[in-house]
């Protein structure tokens, strides 16, 4: 099953969707092509950083250096605030004053339940489903600190635009990832890649912080970001879960958008 938010008569409906990717909705089937989409979640999403291999050994000997003594041992996380959150086929800017900015691929999963204190071994009995998120993002000069001005600014986080149920995904860390921009796929991926497993990610979260029902947590993101300009179309498929796109456009389009 497939679940999804969107906005009808100025209310916000949950429905379900249908192989086709098509919503009943009132007696009526509607694509989702002409529906009012909304983000799968209103709170802020959780993104677990450096949980792919090859990104990890490219960035791992900045760790040697002070103030730090070695590379992370466990998952390192960081939040994208409600502001950056956007639909499928939502626009996203491109700030005045750089050329371009960077996709970030991700699997994410959602809770099914409040989440503390969970087990590895307990971890999947609190997922619900799993979404994409894209994690747009200004170039990163330093993995090393919080990157709250590169990452949350307003439309860089879309997600969605379904959640599809936990059951109906194989083996969440066996599926391909591809980053596609304007119909050329410029990045392909595995969720085999992860350093720690959704688990893993799951009981060292809960170890510091309860997570509510319908939370969101990235698994990580592949080595590989791609530049993207506006005008630019990004979609980012990952296998058995679906695609998300977005179109890339200038600050001030986007904030006309907004007010239009």
């Amino acid at each position: 099953m497939k679940k999804i938010k969107i906005r009808v008569d100025g209310a916000i409906r949950e429905a379900t969707i249908d192989a086709r990717e098509q919503i009943h909705l009132d007696g009526k089937t509607v694509a989702i092509a002409k529906l009012d989409l909304l983000p799968v979640t209103a709170q802020p999403v959780i993104c677990a950083a450096l949980n792919y291999a090859e990104h990890y050994t490219e960035v791992k000997d900045g760790f040697h250096h002070a103030p730090y003594k070695e590379p992370p041992k466990r998952p390192v996380f960081f939040i994208k605030s409600s502001n950056t959150l956007a639909s499928h086929l939502a626009d996203v800017q491109c700030p005045k004053h750089v050329d371009g900015i960077y996709t970030g691929a991700g699997l994410a999963f959602v809770t099914s339940r409040p989440a503390s204190r969970v087990s590895r071994e307990e971890g999947f009995d609190y997922i619900d489903g799993y979404t994409i998120f894209n994690d747009f993002t200004l170039a990163e000069v330093d993995y090393f600190r919080p990157p709250v001005k590169t990452k949350c600014i307003d439309s860089f986080g879309p997600v969605g635009p379904f959640i599809v149920a936990r059951e109906e995904i194989t083996d969440p860390h066996e599926l391909a990832i591809k980053t596609s921009v304007n119909g050329v796929v410029r990045q392909s991926a595995s969720t085999a890649g992860m350093r720690f497993p959704i688990p893993a990610i799951i009981e060292n979260l809960t170890e510091f912080m309860t997570l509510p029902a319908g939370a969101v947590v990235v698994s990580g993101f592949p080595d590989g970001r791609v530049k993207v300009k506006p005008g630019d179309e990004v979609t980012v498929e990952i296998e058995q879960v679906g695609s998300l796109t977005n179109h890339i456009v200038t600050e001030a389009e986007y904030y006309k958008g907004l007010t239009a």
